[in-house]
């Protein structure tokens, strides 16, 4: 994660094109000088002056913009404050019946706070239309529109906490096929990994030498292009595998179990307005499945269908301006179910009572937008961040550490698993290489990495 210099590759996430602008100016673009042209330049440039220039004396502004009544004024004083070296992309959508439509594409990071936020250290994209009447050569009313909820969005991106950074020790295991997306990862119990690809049907293994094998296709329709397919996974006691599953069909879409003997078969159906991600577990033989709408599902051994476990404040995305998955990663420990909560990068543990009910959910740590996580002998979980590129360890304290980042060659790292060594634990993360949030000038390659901790 290149947090240090202030620039973030997360923004391909949330931004389109936020990083390739034209060399050329689009004021100049524009050309000539109509009323229209000059009405352009202006707001390519967040010229409040230059605009006022253009008002008829009695210029009514007619919308109410984030800023407030008379709001195009304040609005481009506002940016220019805020984004002095924006760009500013201008598009005439309407010239006609002394009417004028001019779309506005502001593309810049901002340095000082932006509708009442402090914003993150990437690029901006903000997007705004405005209709105005034209009488006698100038301007006699506005209307204006703004995605205010776009702006949300971004201002308010739960990036990690800052850190210090580890001196941990990363080692390239496997490479895999530009495209593929692993998923989820778990320790075999014999010094090698199971993990899933997204949104495919197959189970693959790892050898403790990188060796990939596939241990089990999964009876389901997969199709990356429409997102069906495994989702996560996990391993109870007895050496049965869970899988989550997303798909289309509705008998497909929930939770699968794979028997010791290589059996398959849906246990539980999740409805379609679920998202089932990750699960795990507990001694019990029951299973907790984050749903990353917004809930923790629980299925019972035997049952034919799961129920909501767990909903609430904590295990929620953000209404109207959630940008990032709700609960994500889930790992049961003792009697806690674990779990990230991407959109307000929450770490929450949820008690299970004895009846097998939930508690109370209790906030750990903030700052920890996770994917996936696995949890080490001491408690402290080792978090996967997916479009940040880093490995967080994130304790009672908070994010104590950044274990690994894109300096280390982190990418787009989606889960994580321990293996037991004849030398202690060894932790290994999964890397979609960028597939997700590319890096400009970086080559997508998704990887299988060793982390040696100290």
């Amino acid at each position: 994660m290149i947090v240090r210099q202030y620039f973030h590759p997360a923004i391909a996430l949330f931004i389109t094109a936020a990083l390739i602008l034209s060399a050329a100016s689009p004021a100049a673009a524009l050309g000539g000088d109509s009323i229209a042209d000059r009405i352009g330049a202006a707001l390519a440039d967040n010229d409040a002056a230059g605009l006022s220039a253009l008002l008829a004396p009695d210029f009514v502004d007619q919308s109410e913009d984030f800023l407030g009544d008379g709001g195009l004024l304040r609005q481009l004083n506002e940016f220019n404050a805020a984004m002095p070296d924006a760009q500013v992309e201008i598009s005439v959508s309407k010239e006609n019946d002394g009417v004028i439509a001019i779309n506005r594409t502001i593309h810049g990071v901002a340095e000082t706070d932006l509708m009442g936020h402090t914003p993150p250290p990437m690029p901006l994209r903000i997007e705004a239309m405005d209709f105005f009447t034209i009488e006698d050569g100038l301007i006699a009313s506005r209307r204006g529109l703004i995605d205010r909820i776009g702006i949300l969005r971004q201002l308010t991106m739960p990036f990690p906490a800052n850190a210090p950074a580890s001196d941990a020790r990363v080692h390239e295991v496997a490479q895999f096929n530009p495209g593929e997306f692993p998923e989820g990862l778990i320790a075999d119990g014999d010094g090698g990994l199971l993990m899933t690809m997204l949104f495919d049907n197959k189970i693959l293994s790892v050898s403790p030498d990188g060796r990939l094998d596939i241990f089990a296709h999964l009876p389901f329709a997969s199709d990356p292009a429409t997102q069906q397919g495994t989702m996560c996974i996990a391993k109870d006691k007895d050496g049965a595998i869970y899988i989550t599953v997303q798909s289309k069909t509705p008998e497909s879409h929930g939770l699968w179990r794979l028997d010791a003997n290589g059996a398959a078969r849906a246990v539980a159906v999740l409805p379609q307005g679920a998202i089932p991600n990750g699960l795990d577990v507990d001694d019990k033989g029951r299973v907790y499945i984050a749903d990353s709408s917004g809930a923790i599902w629980q299925w019972l051994p035997g049952a034919s269908e799961a129920a909501v476990w767990a909903s609430g404040e904590l295990v929620r995305r953000r209404p109207f301006i959630g940008n990032l998955p709700g609960p994500n990663g889930l790992k049961v420990k003792k009697n806690f179910v674990y779990v990230t909560v991407s959109d307000t990068a929450f770490y929450v543990r949820i008690p299970i009572r004895k009846d097998g009910s939930a508690g109370d959910a209790e906030l750990i740590a903030a700052g920890a937008p996770g994917d996936d996580f696995t949890i080490d002998g001491d408690g402290a979980a080792y978090v996967t961040t997916h479009p940040f590129n880093s490995v967080l360890k994130v304790t009672k304290k908070g994010v104590e550490e950044v274990v690994a980042d894109v300096e280390d060659g982190v990418i787009g790292p989606t889960s994580a698993a321990f293996v037991e060594t004849p030398n202690g634990p060894v932790l290994y993360v999964v890397t979609d290489g960028g597939l997700y949030a590319p890096i400009p000038g970086v080559e997508i390659m998704p990887k299988l990495l060793r982390i040696e901790i100290d």
